[in-house]
């Protein structure tokens, strides 16, 4: 007697679809695992330059000075066209805004591969290298530049530590990903270009905004390209092969409403 297939879940389905971890199977963004060692070696370097440097301007005077030129230059700048896009990109990517973002692109990923690892390591990529970012605010405690003292401010004055941007550790954070999961992909190139558009946007938005010193987004930027990667690389060496433990597990035991269905068949 023959009997038919059980029906599979559309979530087994979704998180079986690609193959166990290999050099050529699966998306690009799944098989990043550069030399585990030599990425953590550089990320951790990297992470204590951005809070050491960090920590060095938000206490030496003459270097905050310098920054503030910069800000009070790009500052001038903010009014007409140039005006309403710095504001808008502030408002655009703000904390609650940016979750919004990530949110939908994970379901877009997700709902357009039917790839639960995919989407799952790209909201994780993000969602760690941008919130640690906060973690550096905490330490370093840098004030922010004082907006009401520039002649074109947001009309707001922001509270928590400028050192480094979330704004542009978000946005940073967001290229780098789409750039790592363009691997391989003939548009690679776009993706690279139009990432790199947007974070010059958001860079220079940010410090003609008087929200932010340029030194804080060029720490965001160098923060993403240290830790985003490493995020990738641990995901696929550590947390991507418990999942595929998972799925084949339930591939080899059936639930009882699978046995129940089979011996009615």
């Amino acid at each position: 007697m023959t009997h038919a297939a059980p029906p599979t879940s559309p979530t087994v389905s979704m998180l079986s679809t690609n193959p166990s971890l290999g050099a050529s199977g699966g998306p690009a963004l799944l098989r990043c695992r550069p030399g585990l060692g030599n990425r953590n070696a550089f990320s951790v370097a990297a992470i204590v330059i951005v809070v050491a440097f960090g920590l060095l301007v938000a206490k030496t005077g003459p270097m905050t000075r310098l920054d503030l030129a910069g800000v009070q230059a790009l500052n001038t700048l903010h009014i007409g066209f140039v005006g309403a896009v710095g504001s808008g990109v502030y408002a655009a990517f703000s904390p609650i805004e940016a979750v919004s973002i990530t949110v939908v692109i994970v379901g877009v990923i997700a709902l357009a591969t039917r790839d639960l690892r995919l989407a799952g390591t790209f909201a994780l990529t993000v969602a760690v290298t941008w919130i640690s970012s906060d973690v550096v605010k905490l330490i370093v405690q840098r004030p922010r530049p004082d907006a009401w003292a520039f002649a074109n401010h947001l009309g707001v004055a922001e509270v928590d530590p400028s050192y480094p941007s979330g704004h542009m550790a978000f946005i940073a954070t967001l290229a780098l990903t789409f750039y790592l999961l363009a691997a391989g992909k003939s548009y690679r190139p776009a993706v690279a270009a139009v990432g790199m558009v947007a974070v010059a946007v958001v860079a220079l938005s940010l410090v003609s905004d008087g929200v932010h010193y340029p030194s804080d987004v060029i720490a965001s930027i160098a923060w993403s390209l240290a830790v985003a990667p490493g995020v990738v690389a641990a995901s696929n060496r550590f947390l991507l092969p418990l999942t595929y433990r998972s799925a084949t597990r339930r591939a080899a035991h059936p639930t009882d409403r699978t046995a129940a269905h089979r011996e009615n068949a």
